[in-house]
């Protein structure tokens, strides 16, 4: 057993577990487009029924979120606290664990608002795998698991002349060993996509590494790493 890509999904699966995972959903980010004059009515709410649906058709036994559940990251407006509820009432009834993200400023405060019980932490582990936001160097313990899975990169690439969600997959690197004693040689890093639909992501690059800690400082080799589309199809770099 180990990770599942969910085919055409922005969203993984831990098996074992039969945890769905998600990264980046940034709540609020469409106010940004109704600035512009472009208006996504419900995005929220519509974001979490996708999510919902996934949980339901792999009988999964929960969610777990990389971080940076909204997008602004202080004084929300009221728009952005519709929407905050609109997502997290879409997903009543279902398990959901948070791995704290740049963006979620007071976010155990702001569920206790909307009545939501969610479990909040910097990581989260399971039996195999390390879940975190990827702003920040993973936990001794995260080191020794299968995979460590994360969000913050917004994971894109080109395909066709178009920048589409990817996944980035890395072995580790040179610098696993100069900051851990102990990891685990086999460990694999996953980077994930932005959940939500209306962030394509950045393309991988240069800008990939330098916006995760965990490929910039040598923990997970950036230069051999393999990027895969939604449906899982390797891509040429």
């Amino acid at each position: 057993m180990g990770v599942l890509f969910i085919d055409g999904a922005p969203a993984l699966m831990i098996e074992k577990e039969r945890l769905i995972v998600v990264g980046d959903l940034h709540i609020g980010v469409e106010e940004k487009f109704a600035d512009s004059g472009i208006s996504f009515p419900n995005a929220a709410a519509a974001m979490g029924r996708e999510l919902r649906s996934i949980v339901e058709k792999n009988n999964a036994s929960g969610v777990a979120i990389l971080g940076d559940i909204k997008h602004r990251i202080t004084n929300l407006t009221r728009e952005d606290m519709n929407s905050f509820s609109s997502f997290f009432h879409a997903m009543d009834g279902i398990g959901i664990k948070v791995a704290r993200g740049n963006h979620d400023a007071y976010i155990e405060d702001l569920l206790r608002r909307i009545g939501f019980d969610a479990s909040v932490s910097k990581e989260i582990l399971t039996s195999d795998s390390a879940l975190m936001h990827g702003n920040a160097m993973p936990s001794e313990e995260a080191v020794l698991k299968d995979y460590i899975i994360c969000g913050h990169g917004h994971i894109a690439a080109q395909v066709n002349g178009v920048d589409r969600k990817a996944w980035l997959v890395a072995s580790a690197g040179g610098g696993m060993k100069e900051h851990y004693g102990k990891y685990n040689k086999n460990i694999k890093l996953i980077a994930a996509p932005a959940f939500n639909r209306l962030i394509t992501g950045s393309r991988i690059g240069y800008e990939t590494g330098e916006h995760l800690p965990l490929l910039n400082n040598g923990l997970f080799d950036f230069s051999n790493a393999k990027a895969y589309d939604l449906y899982g199809n390797l891509l040429k770099r």
